[in-house]
């Protein structure tokens, strides 16, 4: 083995470029070795006779954690004292967390002899990897179920005589289609505020988009029977686009109202607390499992499908809210319990001033 064990304390001692190159004192060689100490991967070299290896200091200290230490550099153990003469080999190696961390490790024998190991935490790209197939793969069932149900919808409404039947496939159709067009603009709604294009930046007054907020969903709650309740509602500033913060707390209040049972209340409480205005959005509904609470902000991300179904909706609403708060500077907090309702909290940095003095 390469890597020997050694005693605690001592796993990240091994030597570095900048240690073991004593010789060589020109200034060309000292920027070679601070090149290598600054590469953000890990590398690491061996000679031929497969003796003390020399790294970099990312070679030498991959994580800063022990047990994981321990595992990468086993791996690149085992691939430096493999057949060097194969030519290139690597592998992928997951590490169990919480949270769980993925390396690549790659050997490239050397001409003069030896091989160079190159170790990368490709974690975060891993990640982004899943992230995209899960996106796919829920987009193409939730574009699946309207656009199949259109077309069944239409097959059946062919051969159909009886006008009143011909009348509710109808309707059926236009319920399908709408969903599939919420679906989209959802979509391209979440496109644009994740990429924070052509946002129009400027003071907006909260109380005006609270209220905006409670007079566009006051139809949705009637038909829902769900009384809305506003408390404080203070005149304070935010800096940022108002239809964005309209599109986020609206998101907000409609979900409350959804999984709200008739004759229940929805709140919608703005406070000012040091340098923030928090916005709560509180129900007495059906509540999120505390398993749920992180990723119920994920895209298509369902706690109950079936329920979710029955009510509708694209699944894509809180994934919108989260990017709306993160671009605006601030973070959403959620407290709930299965069964006891829940309360989202929008908290925004505010700005002070009279509106005319805050226009850049």
């Amino acid at each position: 083995m390469i890597f020997r064990r050694r005693r605690a304390n001592s796993a990240l001692q091994e030597p570095s470029l900048t240690e073991t190159s004593e010789s060589i004192p020109n200034p060309i060689a000292d920027q070679l070795r601070l090149a290598f100490d600054a590469l953000p991967i890990g590398v690491v070299i061996t000679d031929r006779s497969g003796g003390r290896p020399v790294h970099n200091r990312a070679g030498a200290a991959m994580t800063g954690i022990r047990h994981i230490d321990i595992l990468v550099r086993d791996a690149v153990d085992e691939l430096l004292t493999a057949e060097p003469k194969l030519g290139f080999t690597g592998k992928t190696i997951e590490i169990a967390g919480p949270p769980t961390r993925h390396f690549a490790i790659n050997v490239q024998p050397l001409e003069v002899g030896g091989a160079m190991a190159i170790v990368e935490d490709v974690t975060q790209r891993v990640l982004t990897d899943t992230v995209r197939t899960d996106f796919v793969a829920n987009l193409s069932h939730e574009l699946k179920t309207p656009v199949g149900g259109i077309a069944a919808l239409g097959d059946i409404i062919v051969g159909e005589s009886d006008p009143i039947v011909v009348k509710r496939l109808a309707e059926s159709i236009v319920t399908e289609a709408y969903r599939l067009s919420a679906i989209v603009d959802d979509l391209l709604d979440l496109s644009r505020i994740e990429s924070g294009a052509a946002m129009n930046w400027e003071p907006v007054n909260m109380a005006e988009v609270i209220n905006e907020v409670v007079a566009s969903s006051k139809h949705y709650a009637q038909r829902h029977q769900v009384q809305l309740e506003i408390e404080g509602n203070p005149t304070v500033y935010v800096y940022g686009d108002s239809s964005q913060l309209v599109s986020a707390l609206l998101n907000l209040v409609e979900n409350a109202i959804k999984y709200s049972e008739a004759n229940l209340s929805v709140q919608i409480r703005s406070v000012v607390i040091g340098e923030d205005v928090r916005v709560s959005v509180i129900d007495q509904g059906i509540g999120i499992a505390a398993k749920d609470h992180e990723r119920i902000f994920e895209r298509f991300y369902r706690v109950d499908r079936a329920r979710s179904r029955m009510t509708g909706g694209t699944g894509l609403g809180l994934s919108i809210v989260r990017h709306v708060v993160t671009n605006h500077g601030g973070r959403i907090e959620l407290e709930s319990e299965e069964g006891l309702g829940a309360a989202f909290t929008v908290i925004l940095p505010r700005i002070e001033g009279r509106p005319s003095e805050l226009v850049k």
